[in-house]
């Protein structure tokens, strides 16, 4: 996840298809060297004061990298270092949500391959500049509303399932997009409107019937509305329908159909466990009566199909 040193290599790199181009001293795909010269920086990063600007836009790259630990540990513990403790300016964190952004928004291939790694640890650098925004404004708000457009629609059409991978570390693009719309759900700018587009956003994707959920996505994606219910972005009553529209499958007629199928399986698995995450969060909070009901009813109704 580091790509900067002397001039061992004066190229330029494609990151996600071309949408970001930038001269860079280290090859982020030569992932031997990308390893030797960031390693260090990772090491000495808390403890040296480094052009952070200038590293983070060298950086960039990496997040598109096959070796987790470059993509995972090296790339995303220095973006979320620097991000977290002001190291960057304005300016880079703009240039930083500009080409973070077009990578996320890259249309998913029809095969899922390795260019989900840079769509993904995109979101998840974007999760953390939304972060930032909140407690260090630097963001419009109509590039607010433009980067959670973009957000919604990657979750929209988002493809790859993948969670942990033997040969390639985390995956996560449903995770790591749903941390983005959790940001969005903790900013103190996010407008009811909005909250409810994430709503949507989030009803779309809890159950997909082509992949039984089971590496926390379930749990990210009900992250977003525990927020949005606990700062009460939406009304109580928008939000018990919201609940409520689970009592209906979409692949099928009537829940019970769901034992006829492998789809049919996978929508009621993965509807099940988002449900009880969500439960599960907001146990012991302070939400209204209308969306407590609304939730214990549903749960229940599901627990009741075995």
């Amino acid at each position: 996840m580091n790509c900067i040193v002397a001039p061992l290599f004066a190229m330029t790199f494609l990151f996600a298809g071309g949408t970001l181009a930038r001269a860079a001293n280290v090859d982020c795909m030569d992932t031997a060297t990308a390893l030797e010269y960031w390693r260090p920086i990772r090491e000495r990063v808390a403890t040296v004061e480094e052009p952070a600007d200038d590293l983070a836009l060298e950086l960039l790259p990496c997040l598109g990298s096959p070796n987790s630990e470059l993509r995972d540990q090296t790339a995303y513990e220095l973006f979320t270092f620097w991000l977290r403790g002001n190291r960057l300016t304005d300016d880079t964190r703009r240039t930083l949500l500009g080409d973070l952004s077009e990578v996320m928004a890259e249309p998913p291939a029809a095969v899922p391959g390795d260019s989900s790694f840079a769509r993904s640890f995109s979101a998840l650098i974007l999760s953390e500049i939304v972060r930032s925004d909140s407690y260090q404004p630097f963001m419009s708000d109509s590039e607010r509303q433009a980067l959670l457009d973009r957000a919604i629609q990657s979750l929209e059409r988002e493809n790859d399932f993948r969670g942990l991978e033997a040969e390639f570390g985390w995956v996560h693009p449903v995770a790591h997009l749903s941390d983005l719309l959790w940001r969005f759900a903790l900013h103190p700018d996010t407008t009811a409107v909005q909250a409810e587009s994430m709503l949507d956003a989030v009803r779309d994707k809890v159950a997909p019937t082509v992949v039984a959920y089971h590496f926390n996505e379930s749990d990210r994606l009900a992250r977003v509305v525990t927020t949005i219910i606990s700062r009460n972005l939406v009304a109580p009553d928008k939000v018990a329908t919201w609940i409520d529209s689970f009592r209906t499958p979409t692949s099928m007629a009537k829940w019970s159909d769901a034992f006829m199928s492998p789809a049919g399986m996978a929508e009621l698995h993965n509807t099940k466990l988002f449900l009880r995450a969500l439960a599960d969060q907001l146990n012991g909070g302070d939400i209204d009566w209308s969306i407590s009901e609304a939730l214990t009813e549903t749960v229940r109704r599901f627990t009741q199909l075995i």
